[in-house]
Parts: structure tokens; sequence; C-alpha cells
């Protein structure tokens, strides 16, 4: 038994590490540009090429990308604000600020961000360059089962620890849950039948 669960705890380390990152990704939003995402406070704009033209850290107040919008010319950006973290004395770490909004125009003939704007004076700028009707997208990760996998990785081994540490308690359950399923199919089965008769 002992070696069927080295086994298995090496196969479930070697996928969660495998794993590691499965929320990033690199969106292609058109016209050479893309959004990275390395982590929830990390989400930036730039070229398809890895070039970054916005990031976080550029500003010390300004945050993750969090929704954009592609027009003609320019590129608009709707990004959070940023805040320390303070989970502990010297904490250096630092938080996305979704109450903050920070807003970018960027030229495609320059790729230089201009801002950051407050959300009155950006729409003012915006009215002031004939731009207008914005419809804002937020940026999602193009690969659905990426994070699906590793997610359900990251459960079951949260899951299959307690389980098996716990075996008096997790084995009554399990059964207790493939007979609650069963009773559930043979109860609908019978209402199917039911409804074929009447």
């Amino acid at each position: 038994m002992k070696p069927i669960l080295v086994i298995l705890a090496l196969i479930f380390m070697s996928d969660s590490i495998h794993a590691s990152g499965w929320n990033d990704y690199s969106l292609d939003i058109g016209d050479g540009y893309a959004i990275f995402r390395s982590n929830s406070r990390d989400v930036s704009i730039g070229r398809t090429s890895g070039s970054l033209i916005r990031y976080p850290q550029m500003r010390a107040e300004v945050g993750p990308v969090v929704a954009y919008a592609m027009m003609d010319e320019f590129i608009l950006t709707k990004n959070a604000g940023r805040a320390p973290r303070n989970h502990f004395e010297s904490d250096t770490f630092e938080k996305a600020d979704y109450g903050k909004e920070w807003y970018f125009l960027i030229p495609k003939a320059t790729d230089k961000p201009l801002g950051p704007y407050t959300k009155t004076a950006f729409f003012d700028v915006l009215g002031e360059r004939g731009i207008q009707n914005v419809e804002w997208l937020e940026p999602k990760n193009p690969n659905f089962w990426s994070p699906l996998l590793g997610n359900l990785m990251f459960m079951a081994i949260v899951i299959l620890i307690p389980a098996i540490k716990f075996f008096y308690i997790s084995i009554p359950l399990l059964i207790l849950a493939f007979w609650g399923i069963m009773r559930l199919l043979k109860k609908r089965k019978q209402n199917k039948s039911l409804e074929a008769t009447a």
C-alpha cells in the first residue's frame, strides 16, 4: 500500500509543478498586440513579439489592465490601482486596488502610452479626439482547459490528502454519496417511466 501512495504523491507533485502558472496567458487582441498575464497583479499590454508597452511597474500607483478597447488608431486601457498589502509589519508586497481606476491612450503609431488619466479626464481626451461609444473588453484566458485542469488537479490534491489520512471518515462518505446518486438516478428513471405511461 505504501509504494502506491508514494507513486500517487509523485504523480500529483509533478502535475502540480507543471500546472504552476496555469492561470497565466497571452491573449492576442489583434493588430500585433497582446495582453500578457503573469499573475493577478501583473496584467500588461504589449506586442505579440513579447515587448511590453504598458505594465504595472511603470507607475507606482497603476496596477493591472482590467479592460481594453481596440480603435483604428489607438488602444485604450482601463487599469486598476495598486496599494500596499500590509499583511504584516514590513510587508513590501503590493495588491491590485480595484476601487481605483486609471486610463491610458496608446497611439498605434508610436506605442507610447498617454496617461494615466482619471475617468473624467480620459473621456474628455477621447471627446477631443472624436472617440465615442467605447466598448470595453475584459481580458480572459483564451485557453479554457489549462486553468480548469490545473484547478481540478489542485482540488484533487487538497481532497486526496485528508481522504487518505482520515479514511475512516472518507470511506463512509463515499458510500453515502454513491448511495445518494444511485437513489437519485432511480427516482429520475421512475419519473420518466411515469411520464411515458401518462
